[in-house]
């Protein structure tokens, strides 16, 4: 397996680039889980051009993930004032279950150590099982079950789950 690199996302091309692949990944992946329509307020919200932009101008960080030159997924992240916040964490689904998600899940946790958090926080939804026992393998726990409005008035039920660093 290569080491992964990552690339901080900056430029409006990337940006666009970001909001491209983000829809491609998630389209496949969400709408069977929650379903077309509110899948779609979570792209608007979150993976639109101007929903990334808003979030990298409130001090998130996204990253493609690099696999030599090919962008294979993408990480956004978030420096709290009290822990670090996971955003987004997707691969293509060709490079799902090769050992990606390990390499990307360090470099979270490398910069939430820069940070100098002692943990990490993220949301997921609780019908995505899957994703569930991955974080869990990552030292996760579920802290608390939320009803989370992605836009539109539109609600999803989300799992918090925290990793304690320290």
């Amino acid at each position: 397996m290569e080491k992964l690199d990552f690339e901080l996302v900056k430029s409006s091309e990337q940006i666009k680039d970001m909001s491209d692949m983000a829809t491609k990944i998630l389209k496949a992946y969400y709408d069977p889980i929650v379903g077309e329509k509110i899948n779609g307020a979570m792209l608007k919200s979150f993976q639109s051009v101007e929903g990334i932009s808003n979030e990298i101008n409130e001090g998130g960080e996204y990253y493609f993930v690099l696999n030599g030159e090919k962008r294979i997924g993408f990480v956004a992240v978030e420096n709290k004032k009290d822990y670090f916040y996971l955003s987004k964490f997707y691969l293509l689904e060709e490079y799902r279950g090769k050992g990606y998600a390990s390499q990307m899940y360090n470099f979270v946790r490398q910069k939430a150590v820069q940070a100098n958090q002692n943990k990490i926080i993220l949301y997921v939804n609780a019908a995505n099982s899957d994703t569930i026992a991955r974080y869990k393998h990552f030292g996760f726990e579920i802290k608390e079950d939320v009803q989370r409005n992605v836009g539109d008035n539109m609600y999803v039920h989300d799992y918090i789950m925290q990793n304690n660093l320290a």
